[in-house]
């Protein structure tokens, strides 16, 4: 068969030129060469590790020991370290933590597993590793695994808060139950007192404490009987919180009771008497007889003076005067009286209550007055006048009187106003029985002949 030729190539170079495929360079190795030294290295180093129990069971606070076998099986000399990896490492211990192997040997050491009496880590199991690493080779390193189971515990501590409370009617209290154990605990809180002086009350008595957390309940003491007044009452209680499983634990708690009343304050009122009394006290031995003496003293300076005012006007007296002209003085009992109390619309005793009426009239024509009154005018006090309002809205004829018995305080024609104010800088004074009256002499023309009707606004002051 004919194959083409080109530049004198050898048949093989010839076709993969004419292909497109690369042509290998002369001298370059068809695959790369390996090192015999260290492949033989590699292959003589080699470890194996074992656990004596792959189970192992301890108490929280103790420690369980598991024998590790370790085994050089490779053909040179190596260190090995052994240590533990997982959750366990933390609490875990290995001794030696390094051997020395020839090939072929075989070394032993211990892992010891000591989980602390905590709340971590939880009860149950836990599995761990113990890894074993050779010096000569860090990659090829083996490791065994095992399980260990963490025991349950169970471990209260309670406290009051506070733990001594005080009042006149109730103490609140706050209990804090922590566990410290790994297992959660259902618990029953209560309270107990040996006198039995007081009532507990606990909203929540069952509550589950979780490890490692604290949980809180309310407490309420209640005395059984309140008192108002004397010295505060000391009253002891326990508290009890009973687990599921184990012993209750307990704490000591006091209640102190308060009177009602507080002592501060009887203290406060019985002060406050002993001063009333001593104030009283000093009234009537000091304050009260200085004043009697100083009214005692007035008294008999006004006597003398009235005597001496008396002897004068005698011996001024005509002799031919007897005895019994001669008028005798006032006792100082008598000037020690005290006066009697002035009469209203006097200067000690001015009229201060405001009034006013209105007096209306309906007078017949007629050639005589007629009066009229208002019987909202007070009879029997004074009066002061100090304002008129005269109103003839009907436009009447006639003549008007104002009165104060038979004394004209005013007059004036009706057809001289329709509404007429009249004011008084000095008040018109009507006594005690006096009236204002207002007199009518109507002239209203033929042939209506129609009665006047004239009005009169009073104001003033009366008693």
């Amino acid at each position: 068969m004919w194959a083409p030729q080109c530049c004198g190539a050898s048949s093989g170079a010839a076709r993969a030129a004419l292909w497109g495929r690369p042509v290998r360079p002369a001298g370059y190795p068809r695959e790369r060469p390996v090192d015999s030294a260290a492949a033989a290295h590699f292959s003589a180093m080699g470890v194996s590790v074992s656990l004596s129990a792959e189970s192992l069971e301890v108490v929280p606070g103790e420690e369980a020991v598991c024998a590790v076998t370790v085994r050089n099986t490779g053909t040179v000399i190596d260190q090995v370290t052994v240590d533990v990896v997982g959750p366990a490492a933390a609490w875990s211990v290995v001794e030696p933590p390094t051997v020395n192997l020839y090939p072929g040997d075989v070394g032993e050491v211990r892992v010891y597993l000591r989980p602390p009496r905590a709340s971590q880590p939880g009860a149950g199991p836990v599995r761990y590793g113990v890894r074993a690493t050779s010096l000569e080779d860090p990659r090829g390193s083996a490791t065994a695994e095992g399980v260990v189971e963490i025991a349950p515990f169970t471990e209260l501590r309670v406290r009051l808060v506070p733990q001594i409370s005080r009042g006149s009617r109730k103490g609140k209290h706050k209990v804090d139950v922590s566990n410290l154990g790994n297992v959660a605990v259902g618990t029953q809180i209560g309270a107990v007192d040996p006198d039995d002086a007081l009532t507990f009350d606990v909203p929540r008595p069952a509550v589950v404490a979780s490890p490692g957390v604290v949980t809180q309940a309310k407490l309420t003491a209640v005395p059984r009987s309140k008192f108002w007044t004397g010295q505060q009452q000391v009253k002891p209680f326990q508290v009890v919180v009973q687990p599921e499983r184990g012993p209750a634990s307990t704490v000591e708690g006091t209640f102190e009771q308060d009177p009602i009343v507080p002592r501060w304050a009887a203290a406060t009122a019985i002060a406050a008497l002993a001063l009333a009394v001593v104030l009283a006290g000093l009234w009537f031995v000091l304050v009260k007889p200085a004043v009697k003496s100083a009214a005692t003293e007035a008294a008999a300076t006004e006597a003398s003076k009235a005597a001496a005012v008396s002897a004068s006007d005698t011996g001024n007296g005509s002799s031919s005067g007897t005895a019994s002209d001669v008028t005798p003085s006032p006792s100082a009992s008598t000037l020690a009286k005290p006066p009697k109390k002035a009469e209203p619309g006097s200067p000690g005793n001015p009229l201060l209550a405001p009034i006013s009426f209105r007096i209306q009239t309906n007078a017949k024509p007629s050639n005589k007055f007629s009066p009229f009154v208002s019987p909202d005018q007070p009879k029997n006090k004074p009066l002061d006048v100090t304002d008129l309002q005269l109103q003839n809205p009907a436009s009447d004829s006639g003549f008007l009187e104002i009165r104060r018995g038979d004394d004209i305080i005013y007059a004036s024609g009706l057809d001289n106003f329709r509404d007429l104010p009249q004011a008084y800088v000095t008040p018109v004074r009507y006594a005690k029985g006096q009236q204002v009256t207002v007199a009518i002499k109507c002239s209203n023309p033929a042939p209506e002949k129609r009665p006047c009707t004239a009005a009169v606004t009073v104001v003033g002051r009366t008693a």
